[in-house]
């Protein structure tokens, strides 16, 4: 096992309008009520997946860590400490590991930055998203752009490097224009930060931004116009030398994010908190996404997974391709052919010849063209390999 990950759901005063991951507003005695169910299920993984290393000269040493949420820093100082007490008590991990927390502009001060420093953590993901005052308002986040402009300013002054500074901005948001996003990606280049992730707005279902597009008080661009934004992003950041590592993601070279490359590469990882999911020895499982009930469960030392499932052949050749392919490096033919028994670069040919797969020293990879339409593209070579 390679990495772990830590929910911690908690949000400011409310959840972002497009959001859709577990989480609720900050409440004291409730989060404290969750670090401790937190600390619990830490314990009782320990004792259960690693008792028999303790006497190990070689104990498992994880690679990385990330801490994610709703908003981690939502949590009181103290809070933050205890949080990075239970997870060295209890994990071993390697020298200089890669520790990344996520952190949202609008609890982001000096204080806190110093003590993540002093915790251990090596990288910090901020949630930009956009610097358009209007395009924030549209989805729901309580910060402003110059909160975002200062949360980067304080990391660094805190004591984080540049390169391990990494933000996240979204494009596709309503009302959002080629001009605005220009601005935005100029605004975030601009930063001298090693990494910046451009995701695209979907709309989830329950979401409140989904009932106003249903509504009609807001529209989505159309594919096409999110095309442009995309490609307007690939080409900003390409000049500025990010290399397009991954679908959504772009790094300086050597800063890409190894905690998501091990998730692309189908590594190990474990998940802790409420709906956090785990893949172990081929199988996959997700702990309850009920806050509540998984407190109650572990406040009785009963670990809160309620979904476990063994993949299956066909599940593991279709994670291989989907994920694989999501990645600048792609897949291997021969690993490929091996899993398929079946010819790859034949399969793939038709892909080749329209440009949207690439194959170079023996791996299949997605072109600048096929990045951003790869869903169809791997169900019509999965189609193609029988599955």
């Amino acid at each position: 096992m390679d990495s772990v990950y830590v929910h911690v759901p908690f949000c400011l005063a409310k959840k972002c309008l497009y959001c859709d991951f577990v989480s609720v507003p900050y409440g004291r005695s409730l989060s404290e009520r969750y670090l401790s169910a937190l600390s619990k299920e830490m314990s009782l993984i320990a004792a259960e997946k690693f008792a028999a290393e303790k006497e190990k000269e070689n104990k498992t040493a994880l690679r990385t860590l990330f801490i994610g949420g709703g908003t981690p820093t939502a949590l009181e100082a103290g809070q933050l400490e205890k949080l990075f007490s239970s997870i060295r008590k209890n994990f071993d991990f390697q020298p200089g590991p890669e520790a990344t927390i996520e952190v949202n502009p609008a609890t982001a001060g000096p204080e806190k930055f110093r003590l993540l420093l002093e915790a251990g953590v090596s990288r910090v993901s901020i949630g930009v998203q956009s610097f358009s005052g209007t395009e924030l308002d549209t989805l729901g986040r309580l910060h402003s752009s110059q909160d975002a402009l200062n949360a980067v300013r304080t990391a660094r002054e805190a004591g984080f490097e540049d390169k391990n500074i990494s933000i996240d901005l979204i494009y596709g948001i309503p009302g959002q224009t080629a001009g605005s996003w220009r601005r935005t990606l100029e605004a975030a280049l601009a930063l001298g930060v090693g990494h910046i992730s451009a995701y695209e707005l979907t709309l989830e279902d329950n979401t409140p931004i989904s009932g106003l597009v249903k509504s009609g008080a807001l529209r989505m661009p159309e594919e096409d116009e999110a095309l442009r934004l995309y490609f307007l992003a690939e080409q900003m950041l390409g000049k500025a030398g990010f290399v397009h590592y991954e679908v959504s993601n772009y790094a300086l070279s050597g800063h890409e994010s190894l905690h998501n490359m091990n998730y692309w590469q189908r590594g190990e990882y474990l998940g802790l908190g409420a709906a956090a999911h785990s893949f172990i020895e081929g199988k996959r499982w997700k702990n309850t996404d009920d806050i509540s009930r998984y407190m109650d469960l572990l406040e009785k030392d009963i670990l809160p997974v309620e979904e476990v499932c063994k993949l299956t052949a066909e599940e593991e050749k279709r994670e291989f391709v989907f994920l694989g392919l999501r990645t600048l490096e792609g897949i291997s033919i021969s690993t490929g052919e091996s899993l398929f028994g079946a010819d790859m670069e034949r399969a793939a040919r038709q892909f080749v010849k329209e440009g949207f797969l690439e194959i170079s020293k023996g791996r299949l990879h997605a072109t600048r063209a096929g990045f951003p339409l790869l869903d169809g593209i791997v169900l019509r070579l999965l189609a193609g390999l029988g599955l």
